[in-house]
């Protein structure tokens, strides 16, 4: 049956609704419909900062040694770090600098010390030990020379030098190494520097032996040591070498160092006198 331009326009009509559909479909489908606003954060608390947990032994410095020439001044401390309770674990370690000015230069090395020693060998090179300067304290690092607002260095002890450094004999030894300039000289006492000493939770750190020596063709003629600071006891402290006789040591004669009444707030001041 032929149906003329009424079907024709039929389907044309029909072809119009089933495009006018499609076209729905697909700007339903590509246009988003807008999300519900997610809800605002809620506000997170600040980082409250770990105590730091207390080192695993006591330290202590066992020497002083102040190497003394005509136009510098090496400043060497040993401080002994027993392994105690320690496990595992990297130390992070701060010490201060000394007076009366800023290092020329510093480093630290870590040595291993036999059983039943007290001292490195004398061959030993020891392990260079990381330092980083800065202006205080960390909250991070232990406090182990000098108080944590003065400007020092931060020492990273890491975990396999501590354990190969305490495995022959329980203990290490960190040599903190202080180039300076030599101090100004007064003509009645001579020159003056101070060396850090300090505390570790709460308790100051046992003081040994302390040493004053001249290098290259510098001659020392005096040579004297004592605690300084608010709490100081300044009674005068035993070198070895003993160094010639001065008015102080005549006056009163020295304690070993490791007999002194210590503060966690005391240094070691060291004044000497040179003959050229």
């Amino acid at each position: 049956m032929r149906c003329g331009g009424r079907c024709v326009a039929f389907r044309a009509n029909v072809a119009v609704v089933a495009l006018a559909a499609a076209l729905s479909v697909f700007a339903s489908a590509s246009v988003p419909t807008p999300a519900s606003a997610a809800p605002p954060a809620a506000p997170t608390a600040p980082a409250v900062a770990l105590p730091l947990v207390p080192l695993p032994s006591l330290p202590s410095v066992s020497r002083v040694r102040v190497e003394a020439s005509a136009d510098r001044v090496l400043v060497l401390e040993d401080v002994s770090l027993p392994r105690g309770d320690w496990r595992a674990g990297d130390l992070d370690l701060y010490v201060a600098f000394g007076a009366p000015g800023a290092p020329r230069a510093f480093d630290a090395r870590l040595f291993a010390v036999a059983d039943g020693a007290l001292e490195p060998d004398e061959g030993d090179a020891g392990e260079p030990v990381l330092a980083d300067r800065a202006a205080r304290r960390p909250q991070a690092a232990h406090p182990l020379l000098g108080r944590p607002q003065m400007a020092g260095a931060v020492l990273h002890v890491r975990e396999a030098a501590f354990k190969k450094a305490v495995t022959p004999g329980g203990m290490a030894i960190l040599r903190v190494r202080t180039l300076l300039d030599p101090p100004p000289e007064d003509p009645e006492r001579g020159r003056e520097l101070v060396v850090r000493l300090g505390a570790s939770n709460g308790q100051p750190l046992t003081l040994g032996r302390i040493q004053v020596v001249p290098t290259g063709k510098l001659r020392i003629r005096r040579a004297e040591a004592h605690l300084c600071g608010p709490d100081a006891d300044n009674y005068p402290l035993a070198l070895a070498p003993k160094p010639p006789p001065s008015a102080i040591a005549e006056s009163r004669a020295p304690i070993a160092p490791v007999l002194a009444v210590r503060h966690a707030s005391d240094d070691l001041c060291v004044l000497y006198a040179t003959t050229p």
